[in-house]
């Protein structure tokens, strides 16, 4: 074993591996290090055409596309990856968050289809739009859609069929339901100009068939869900021209019950006008958050990277064992860690791959317990089940927490603010839902399954915990207190106070599982009998014994546990 465990890290201290440097809170602290290593200098981007103006002192080109007019604004320094904000109407209405993204290096880009309402010939158009967009100016693969009044519906039925274009969307008043505005067969107003042209636009015969369509945003949000695309939406709850509870209401209850994140920020006794937020802070910063990409750095000279394929504009290098391997910098971390991913052997286009986190216990690249993607690759599991396997490192043994004070570490937030981001743009093979999100870990990683799941239980699917010290009752044991810092920080993770506060749901899967044991028996029948007091919902297995190691033959148990029936690949 020891043999081969040095053999395995010599392969992959020479392997390449692409750098992605990540600032996923604060923006300029990206561009500031890509200066300083020269990555990002000056823009020798293509150059946009048509009529030049000036739009609140940033460069403004109108051009044609498709036939249609189109604007784009330019920042005066365009932001790492060029991420981008598209209106879907009423561009210049409220420009507050529109400058406010150009002074942070975003593009803003409106295309002019007026009276189409959000349909299938609007799509079409959008298409194109973001064809030239990506492709002819290089600005990033995914955008975040403004949708403001009808603008919901065409940033919403375009997302719906491009759910791994979209980094976010955020809509203000949105119409998400042409029932309710223009046809006003709810509480609204409605419009009948605006109707009729629904009947054109949609090709509906009459009222009775536009009626009876099911393909408004509201009925088709199970693409988003599973692309993870983050929702905003700032609604007067007194609009009588797009009631919020027939478009807001109908989004936000739908789009959480499949997995979905929505944010919603109410205006108490405003109607559908007026738009926006006196602050705009809020919106800026939802919009930067999720719509700026990791960043591709500068490789080494020696270095090889691949460009991996079915990966959308991402370079990573691939090691002897066809694992694709991506170096991290976060500011959650004290050091470059690493992300290493196991594909399928075959991909099929248009299924969503369930996402199977292998959590390390160890810091770093650490192998004295084994390695758990080996073992996932060495029984085929990944291909077995359909996985997309991943597996990230720590700088510090990894106890899944934030330290209190100590801004480097911050294994949580790692995760939810790195990892995932980085899995989102990178791979649109996999299921972004909470569903398609499923979590294994053993002795503290185990542990760490579990907490993450209590803690995040609209991220993750499933959790299961082989061998680990569940009922662990206060910091400094097994290595954890320069994690978790202090009594009061500890008491956070605690799983014994976490499922306390567990809302356990109907389900033909329990969400916790726990099996196994080699040094931990107790603590997982201690755990078993508190589980049953509180009535949750969970699934044990006591045994066999094994030896507490990545390579004991438990991996395989786990992953059926997890996997099997319902987080089998998706259409």
């Amino acid at each position: 074993m020891g043999t081969e465990n040095s053999q395995r890290r010599t392969r992959r201290r020479a392997s390449d591996a692409s750098w992605l440097r990540l600032d996923l809170r604060y923006l300029w602290a990206a561009i500031g290090l890509l200066l300083l290593t020269g990555v990002v200098g000056a823009d020798d981007s293509v150059p946009f055409p048509g009529e030049r103006s000036e739009w609140y002192g940033f460069a403004r080109n109108d051009f044609e596309v498709d036939g249609k007019r189109v604007l784009v604004v330019s920042p005066k320094t365009a932001a790492p990856g060029r991420p981008w904000v598209w209106h879907g109407e009423f561009f210049g209405h409220k420009p507050a968050p529109d400058i406010a993204l150009l002074n942070r290096g975003f593009h803003v880009v409106y295309l002019r289809v007026p009276d189409m309402l959000g349909s299938p010939g609007a799509v079409v158009h959008w298409n194109a739009c973001y064809r030239v967009m990506t492709e002819d100016y290089g600005l990033a693969s995914k955008v975040a859609l403004v949708g403001l009044s009808r603008g919901g519906l065409y940033c919403y039925n375009w997302a719906v069929a491009n759910p791994d274009k979209v980094a976010c969307i955020y809509g203000d008043a949105p119409v998400c339901d042409f029932k309710s505005w223009p046809g006003g067969r709810g509480a609204g107003k409605g419009s009948d100009r605006d109707w009729k042209l629904v009947l054109e636009r949609y090709g509906f015969p009459d009222d009775e068939a536009a009626l009876a369509y099911s393909g408004n945003p509201v009925d088709r949000l199970q693409p988003l869900a599973e692309a993870a695309v983050p929702l905003l939406h700032v609604y007067g709850d007194a609009d009588d021209v797009v009631p919020w509870d027939e478009n807001t209401g109908v989004i936000a209850e739908r789009y959480r019950a499949l997995g979905g994140q929505i944010e919603l920020i109410a205006k108490p006794g405003v109607g559908h006008h007026p738009h926006g937020l006196n602050d705009p802070t809020p919106i800026v910063e939802f919009i930067t958050r999720h719509a700026c990409p990791p960043v591709v750095g500068e490789l080494p000279s020696s270095s090889k990277a691949h460009e991996v394929a079915g990966v959308q504009g991402s370079l990573a290098s691939i090691d002897p064992d066809g694992v694709r391997v991506h170096h991290i910098v976060s500011p959650y971390q004290s050091d470059v860690t690493e992300l290493r991913v196991l594909l399928p052997d075959q991909l099929q286009p248009g299924r969503r791959y369930p996402v199977l986190f292998v959590l390390p216990v160890e810091a770093g690249r650490g192998e004295r317990w084994g390695d758990g993607l080996t073992e996932v690759q060495r029984a085929d599991l990944h291909n077995r089940f359909r996985l997309i396997c991943v597996a990230p490192t720590f700088s510090q043994l990894p106890w899944y927490a934030d330290h209190p004070s100590d801004p480097h570490v911050r294994q949580e937030s790692y995760l939810l603010n790195a990892i995932l981001p980085v899995l989102r743009w990178e791979y649109p093979q996999a299921r972004h839902d909470r569903d398609g999100r499923l979590l294994m870990g053993f002795s503290k990683s185990g542990w760490g399954a579990w907490s993450l799941l209590l803690r995040h239980p609209d991220v993750f699917g499933r959790a299961v915990a082989w061998d680990a010290p569940l009922m662990l009752d206060a910091p400094g044991k097994y290595g954890s207190g320069p994690i978790f810092g202090t009594d009061a920080s500890f008491e956070n993770y605690s799983l014994q106070r976490l499922i306390t506060e567990w809302r356990s749901e109907a389900s033909s899967q329990p969400r916790l599982i726990h099996f196994g044991y080699g040094n931990f028996r107790g603590e997982h029948q201690r755990m078993e009998q508190r589980l049953n007091e509180l009535q949750i919902s969970h699934a044990y297995v006591d045994g066999p014994q094994r030896e507490h190691h990545w390579n004991s033959g438990w991996v395989v148990e786990a992953v059926e546990l997890l996997a099997v029936p319902r987080t089998d690949a998706v259409e």
